[in-house]
């Protein structure tokens, strides 16, 4: 007997029902706001107006085109699993696109091989408005629609999606856009999320903000920055990122459905790398112009070799450091990227046949000790860690020290009080760990005082 496992959404696709519709009823359908074009788990426009020139013209000539498939939810809404790009062409020709940003709202024909006295034509052409636009409107497309009040899974869209677009061309394999579609999470969406900020675009981001980012790098490259920060310690000694991760990442945010208190974290520690980032550099073309090798370029963004360090450089970085010695750090950064021979280690380039292949610690630490240890060995600024303190003839020699008395409530310290050692001048404030820059404190005094200075 055979034991193969049969994929689920093949079970279930005889509950999609097949028909012919016009385009003037998807039309109605989609002015009524009964269809969504554009449901999160679709990439942004990739068509062009030369190939939608040519959909319409296959309509014109009454030339089959290939079938879209639709999901309907129980409220009778539609939403597009595939076949957005043929009817954005139609809509879009029709001067009846809505609340969808695109370049092929009325359109003009271009590139037409048969029909080429309709080239530089719209819709309004009096061809069109006699004849041609009814001809369109009555076109119909063999519609697929999987109907979920007949008991079709809502996850069963994704595989659909696809096992629609994963062996053609159209969506890039191992990529944000394939993942976001069949792994559609809270995860997914905080990234897009971000890519969506000026904090993004003016710090790390490798295009300009007006660039049309049709598949999804933006994303890519989050996805990428978190999966490496995530997994530094694991990925430090190779010198690459395998995408097996970051599809690993996606799938366990997907399968363990990770909360809002969890993203929340991800999201606030991300975004304080780019604002760390963006503290030092000022921008992403700043940035991207430091290792700009050439001078007749005058803008230039930063590369992914370069984005790898950078962001796990700053992932752990002290604001309140770098907002200090800000322009000393910057000046020294700058200094350091104008040497060829640092810019080829830390990006890891080619030169002449050989590539360069240093580990991300390698490149991670070259730049910090180069940089940020620099500052701080100028200044004798120490990187403490956060250290749990015990030590029982410490606390004797602290005691003594502050005459038994809590230095924040100036009140006795019984043997019988919950006390804590903590730092008089916080870590955050480069304080350090060292017997003199400690104090024992109650419990409750040292959780009210937070990071503030006290003195004894």
């Amino acid at each position: 007997m055979d034991t193969t496992t049969i994929d689920k959404s093949l079970l279930q696709l005889k509950q999609g029902t097949s028909s012919d519709t016009s385009i003037k009823t998807l039309l109605r359908f989609y002015l009524d706001d009964n269809i969504n074009l554009r449901p999160n788990y679709q990439r942004n426009e990739v068509i062009n107006r030369q190939k939608a020139s040519g959909i319409i013209e296959s309509a014109v000539l009454g030339i089959p085109l290939p079938p879209i498939y639709l999901f309907k939810d129980k409220e009778g809404k539609l939403e597009v699993i595939d076949g957005q790009q043929r009817l954005i062409s139609f809509f879009g020709f029709l001067g009846q696109l809505k609340g969808v940003k695109t370049k092929l709202n009325g359109f003009n024909l271009i590139g037409l091989d048969i029909l080429t006295n309709l080239n530089g034509l719209d819709h309004n052409h009096e061809y069109f408005k006699v004849v041609l636009n009814d001809k369109l409107l009555d076109f119909t497309l063999k519609t697929f629609t999987f109907d979920e009040e007949k008991g079709f899974e809502q996850s069963l869209k994704y595989e659909i999606f696809e096992r629609l677009n994963k062996n053609p061309f159209p969506i890039k394999a191992n990529s944000f856009e394939l993942w976001n579609c069949i792994y559609l999470s809270d995860f997914t969406r905080l990234i897009k999320k971000i890519v969506k900020t000026d904090l993004f675009h003016t710090s790390i981001s490798r295009k300009s903000a007006n660039t049309d980012d049709l598949r999804m790098d933006n994303e890519n490259d989050v996805l990428r920055f978190i999966t490496l920060i995530n997994n530094y310690e694991e990925l430090k000694d190779k010198n690459h990122l395998p995408k097996s991760l970051m599809l690993q990442s996606v799938k366990t945010h997907f399968e363990n459905k990770t909360t809002n208190l969890e993203l929340n974290s991800l999201e606030k520690n991300f975004t304080n790398t780019l604002k760390r980032i963006k503290l030092i550099f000022g921008s992403n073309i700043i940035l991207g112009q430091l290792v700009n090798e050439n001078p007749s370029r005058k803008k230039v963004y930063p590369n992914l070799t370069l984005l790898d360090v950078i962001t796990v450089l700053f992932s752990e970085e002290n604001e309140k450091f770098l907002q200090k010695y800000r322009d000393e750090i910057y000046d020294i950064f700058e200094n350091f990227f104008s040497d060829e021979t640092n810019r080829a280690f830390i990006q890891n380039s080619k030169r002449g046949k050989l590539r360069i292949n240093n580990t991300f610690a390698d490149r991670v630490d070259f730049l910090k000790s180069a940089t940020l240890d620099s500052v701080r060995k100028k200044y004798n600024i120490e990187k403490s860690i956060r250290i749990s303190i015990r030590d029982k003839t410490l606390e004797d020699k602290l005691l003594e020290k502050q005459n038994g008395l809590c230095p924040y409530c100036k009140n006795q310290i019984r043997t019988t009080d919950d006390y804590e050692i903590d730092h008089l001048q916080s870590l955050d404030d480069f304080g350090n760990n060292d017997e003199i820059n400690l104090a024992i404190l109650h419990q409750s005094c040292n959780r009210e005082k937070s990071n503030r200075k006290i003195l004894i």
